[in-house]
């Protein structure tokens, strides 16, 4: 019997369908090539920390507190350091006039003044700091590594996604030390036309998608308000390109409906941003996993034709070795019709071969090490001043976990990919074409539903199939379900799995990490069994 470890598999109709794709569409490599750097682009070369100075009179800090969200006027200087607390400074900019507002999720990253706030800087549209109009700075909270963004944007990057940049700056408020953060590239017309030339206005538009926010009936009603897209770029009034897209996403299912969306969704992007998103476990973005206010941290940006791309954003939360994105799971809208439609599933199939290529290239593990030695002075320095959220043995720890991830990553993707699909071998000498050898066993999605673990299977032929599940406790491996079923003829099923009592009651509180081992013994002998790992949400009703 063979046995694999895998993060799941397709059904053998989508596979074929998706070898087909392959056959059909260019070669894996990125669409986009990195623009030029721009007047900025040393702050967010590798090795790069700026010092960072920020004023505020009584009066506008007053407002801050009071209005955290709301912009308020202060000045702004930066310095380009050689990358140590105590080494040689050089000066860009003193006292620059700069808007100030804090940043984040209440319930996340957002902290107030009194502790370390991340902030959003506005320059004025006549005097912008080297050609930036606005600067993001992130204070890492949720991040104990402090890696995590600037590793993820990286992979976007060479996964042709535009991304953001990023560098890191050591930031202080009216004299007092804030502490080190992420000096991450907005998100803007400047970010966008770096990228994609000229932004016109109307008809393009930058959307941010967050909390819950997708692509389905009625949302493009729901826009800048509460629930809705928020319009970051573009006319607020003329929203048709949002329209068309959410129409066309609704409008089929299964195998029609790449043709439907394609003319209004660059799925080739989308496919290579979802990809990246499940390599680096980006939980809380648009595919990595279903839930309450998910899909969350993404962004759609439309051309002047009103075709649109999905651009990443929020990615604290990934390299995380405990909380993995299977390749598979469901998440937002379009994710999941996507993986229902043959040829849109074999794209996605062919970002993450692309993906497959890129990775040993990028040396995140290198890059990783070389960031944490590079941070480490200055979060002595930052932990001296009192408003550090981690200790040095915490940051290590998390640097040590994100490396795991990366070190562990490859073999996950490779598993649940297999084998690169080939072009059939030439007849042999007697003119007869080869035996094609086909697995016995294909394993699709996997979802809960009610009391049952649901896992779309499919058989080579008629035989049995054992499926076990356990979760992970804090005293082991736990069973929680176990099925055993006779199959009478190949092809695909439903096989449910019924969860224990005391599994569904401690999903009341928090999600669980089920092992999931699924056996078929055909009745031709021999046989396959795979193992997956599935974070089961937690169950609000």
């Amino acid at each position: 019997m063979r046995a694999r470890e895998s993060a799941g598999t397709i059904g053998l109709g989508a596979l074929l369908a998706a070898v087909l794709c392959l056959a059909a569409v260019p070669g894996h490599a990125a669409a986009l090539v990195e623009p030029d750097p721009g007047q900025a682009g040393w702050m967010y070369e590798a090795g790069t920390v700026v010092a960072v100075d920020l004023t505020l009179s009584p009066t506008e800090k007053a407002k801050l507190e009071g209005e955290p969200f709301e912009y308020v006027k202060g000045t702004f200087s930066l310095a380009k350091t050689d990358g140590t607390p105590g080494g040689a400074k050089t000066p860009i900019v003193t006292s620059m006039p700069v808007d100030i507002r804090l940043k984040g999720n209440v319930t996340g990253s957002f902290r107030t003044l009194a502790g370390k706030a991340a902030l959003k800087l506005k320059f004025a549209k006549k005097e912008p700091f080297l050609g930036l109009r606005k600067m993001t700075l992130n204070n890492m909270v949720e991040d104990p590594s402090l890696l995590h963004e600037t590793l993820a944007y990286r992979t976007f990057r060479a996964a042709g996604v535009a991304a953001p940049r990023t560098g890191f700056a050591y930031v202080r408020l009216n004299g007092e030390d804030f502490g080190t953060y992420l000096n991450l590239e907005n998100l803007d017309k400047v970010n966008l036309e770096r990228w994609f030339g000229k932004f016109e206005e109307p008809p393009q538009h930058l959307y941010e998608g967050e909390y819950g926010v997708d692509v389905t009936p009625g949302v493009e009603g729901l826009t800048g308000e509460e629930g809705g897209y928020e319009v970051d770029e573009g006319d607020e009034e003329h929203i048709e390109d949002l329209e068309a897209l959410v129409a066309a996403v609704n409008s089929a299912k299964g195998s029609g409906w790449s043709a439907a969306v394609g003319p209004v969704a660059d799925l080739a992007e989308m496919t290579r941003m979802w990809a990246v998103e499940k390599y680096t476990g980006h939980w809380d973005g648009y595919s990595g996993e279903e839930g309450p206010r998910k899909p969350n941290n993404y962004y759609l940006y439309s051309d002047p034709a009103g075709r649109f791309q999905m651009l990443p954003w929020g990615t604290d939360n990934t390299w995380e070795p405990y909380r993995r994105t299977e390749f598979d799971a469901d998440a937002g809208v379009l994710f999941d019709d996507c993986l229902a439609d043959p040829s849109c599933a074999g794209l996605y199939r062919q970002a993450l071969r692309g993906l497959q290529k890129t990775i040993p290239g990028l040396g995140l593990d290198s890059l990783a090490v070389k960031t944490a030695a590079l941070l480490e002075p200055w979060e002595e320095l930052e932990q001296s001043k009192g408003r550090s959220e981690h200790d040095l043995a915490e940051i290590r720890t998390g640097v040590a976990e994100t490396r795991e991830f990366i070190a562990d990553r490859p073999d996950e993707l490779a598993a649940f990919l297999g084998p690169e699909e080939s072009p059939a071998p030439a007849p042999g000498p007697s003119g007869g074409a080869p035996a094609l050898t086909v697995p016995s066993l294909y394993i699709g999605h996997s979802r809960r539903h009610g009391a049952a673990l649901i896992t779309h299977l499919w058989f080579a032929g008629p035989g049995a199939v054992t499926q076990t599940g356990k979760v992970k406790t804090a005293h082991g491996w736990r069973k929680a379900c176990s099925v055993h079923a006779s199959v009478t003829s190949g092809g695909g099923r439903d096989v449910r799995c019924h969860l224990s009592g005391s599994v569904l009651s401690r999903l009341h509180s928090h999600s669980l990490l089920l092992r999931l081992r699924t056996t078929f013994v055909p009745q031709s002998g021999g046989g396959e069994s795979a193992v997956r790992r599935i974070r089961l949400p937690r169950r609000f009703h």
